[in-house]
């Protein structure tokens, strides 16, 4: 059985209202003042925020250059790595979602400077995570383990900002945990994985954790804090594991084997393994499951084929060929090898 090298933890988690206009002061404690640093954003978050903190850090005299980052793929993170090794910055700051932070996160992993995240989103759990999703050039995503950025910074002012649909994503995905942790243990059953279970706990908590929450209300402050301990605390699992394993089981397998086969598609990651979880789940005889349905019945989460884009015979043939994704990875899936009939009609028991 291999064994994973643990990747160090993010050292400070800043998490609360008005944390961009108080960012110097934030830099300052944990002793991230530098003469340069390089911001990089999209342009929407450069709207939202982006410009706001290069003005910030150039009244503190620093030497500030902004970079704009349009995908999460290879060429982007070339980019990112000739420009840093151009202008050697001190200190690279990611501002935005998922594809802007893994960039940035990989690009400053590969050349050396610390890396602090501050997400415009809580749709992924990618946000504390060492694990970047970069694309390649056969238009497949691809994970690369990294370092964790060295802090994050969440911003709730500027979280309350993002579209529902993508808190509603980052909710999936904290869900689909309970899935992974699942498939993690069964693995250790049959003898194919050796077993953390500090890090299982950390990423099966915060799923726990969102489950027990009574509002539904989840542009509140109470359910966003939920939801953003609850990230954090999967990318946490992620750097003990040194893997993404402990966030990552059949529900990933489905959803990476959707991206294979249905690239057009413009379902958001969390809201694939959210909706896969479910069927994963079944499979398992999970005992969240229950408690999961009612869960996404309450926030109103999408949770058919449909809404994904998905036909029946769709999902039949994505389910069937998972198992050709991370082959190494042990899961109910290969375990349980379901048929096309048990496929369909677990779909139909679940109203997918």
């Amino acid at each position: 059985m291999q064994k994973n090298k643990p990747v160090a933890l993010p050292q400070f988690i800043e998490l609360g209202e008005k944390k961009i206009a108080g960012l110097s002061k934030i830099l300052n404690k944990h002793r991230l003042v530098s003469k340069s640093v390089m911001l990089l954003c999209d342009e929407n978050t450069a709207c939202i925020g982006g410009q706001e903190i290069l003005i910030m850090l150039r009244k503190e005299n620093l030497k500030v250059s902004e970079h704009r980052v349009d995908n999460s793929d290879d060429q982007n993170v070339e980019r990112v790595e000739e420009k840093i090794k151009a202008e050697r910055p001190n200190l690279v700051i990611g501002f935005g979602g998922g594809k802007v932070l893994d960039v940035a996160k990989l690009a400053a992993g590969l050349t050396g400077p610390k890396c602090v995240s501050i997400p415009t989103t809580l749709s992924n759990d990618g946000l504390a995570s060492p694990v970047s999703v970069i694309t390649n050039s056969k238009n497949i995503p691809v994970s690369h383990i990294t370092k964790a950025p060295y802090g994050v910074i969440i911003d709730l002012d500027i979280i309350k900002k993002a579209p529902r649909r993508h808190l509603m994503a980052g909710v999936g995905d904290l869900i689909s945990n309970l899935s992974a942790v699942f498939d993690t243990r069964l693995a250790l059953q049959k003898q194919r994985e050796e077993i953390n279970d500090n890090a299982l706990q950390l990423a099966e908590s915060g799923g726990q954790r969102l489950l027990q929450l009574e509002t539904s209300e989840i542009e509140s402050n109470k359910f966003l804090q939920t939801l953003a301990h609850g990230l954090v605390k999967s990318g946490f699992a992620m750097c003990i594991w040194g893997t993404s394993r402990p966030a990552s089981g059949s529900e990933h397998k489905i959803s990476h084997s959707i991206d294979h086969y249905y690239s057009r598609r413009t379902g958001l990651h969390g809201e694939q393994v959210g909706i896969a979880a479910i069927f994963t789940m079944a499979l398992q005889n999970n005992t969240y499951l229950k408690a999961a349905r009612a869960f996404y019945a309450k926030i109103g989460f999408p949770c058919t084929l449909e809404y994904l884009g998905l036909t029946l015979t769709d999902f039949t043939k994505v389910v069937t060929n998972a198992t050709k994704i991370r082959p190494e990875r042990y899961t109910i899936l290969e375990d349980k090898r379901p048929t096309k009939n048990e496929i369909e009609r677990l779909v139909d028991f679940l109203g997918l």
